[in-house]
């Protein structure tokens, strides 16, 4: 990578997260506000992330001692959840990096949730996983979270196939040829302080559902993953990655 292209990507790194703390309310702080969401292409974004996760050491001790005991007390909640992991702020106490599941661990949890509907099996080992991208995929320390791009990796290491886009055209083709979708997303168009947010979606019986959308015990439908993107956090979020999984074929 050039030096032109790291400055470059983190000039955008500035941007994403140079706006979070109260400002005042102005037109120039709120087109700054929207200006990644708007400006800024996924493509380019999401090669940040990967800049970013190379920037990350790899060493977080005790963190796999303690999830694993804290771990055992939210098995009754999952599932009650029917196997999903939902609602987010629940699992404050699993460390992630030097952070918290609670605080940046929604692609993990998303990770978990679509292998729940690929496979069926419940009680996936949670703290492995946490540990797994602990080693490779987490964003400086856990601040940022989990890059997208691990999680497909993972997946992949898996044994499962799987389809990535950025762009909106290519949508419905992942989603008539997938059993299962993780999407990263900005929460508001329009203000990058509402931070991104990564999600499962399964599709059963022609309709498609998300989990760990923040939409505490409200589970609603929709006709189709643009008709999801549409909707969810109230019209107002904007893509930036779907991947689509493929079920293993038995052979």
């Amino acid at each position: 990578m050039s030096n032109k292209s790291i400055l470059y990507n983190l000039v955008v790194i500035f941007i994403i997260f140079n706006f979070t703390s109260e400002i005042k309310k102005d037109s120039t702080l709120d087109y700054l506000k929207s200006l990644l969401q708007k400006k800024v292409p996924n493509s380019l974004l999401l090669s940040a992330i990967q800049f970013i996760r190379k920037l990350t050491p790899h060493d977080y001790p005790g963190n796999y001692e303690n999830n694993i005991k804290k771990f055992e007390k939210h098995k009754e909640r999952i599932k009650r959840n029917k196997g999903y992991i939902e609602d987010q702020y629940n699992y404050w106490d699993l460390k992630y990096g030097s952070k918290t599941i609670e605080f940046s661990g929604c692609e993990i949890i998303a990770a978990y949730n679509a292998l729940y509907d690929l496979t069926g099996e419940e009680n996936r080992n949670f703290p492995e996983m946490i540990d797994y991208f602990e080693k490779d995929g987490i964003l400086l320390y856990g601040t940022l979270g989990t890059a997208p791009q691990a999680v497909e990796e993972y997946i992949n290491k898996l044994g499962f196939e799987t389809i990535h886009s950025t762009n909106k055209e290519e949508y419905l083709q992942i989603q008539n040829s997938c059993d299962a979708f993780l999407l990263t997303k900005y929460n508001n168009i329009e203000d990058i302080t509402q931070a991104i947010h990564t999600i499962s979606i399964s599709k059963k019986d022609g309709k498609f559902y998300t989990h760990n959308n923040g939409s505490i015990g409200i589970r609603t439908k929709y006709n189709s993953i643009l008709d999801l993107i549409n909707k969810i956090d109230g019209g107002r979020a904007k893509d930036i990655v779907l991947i689509g999984i493929k079920k293993k074929i038995n052979k």
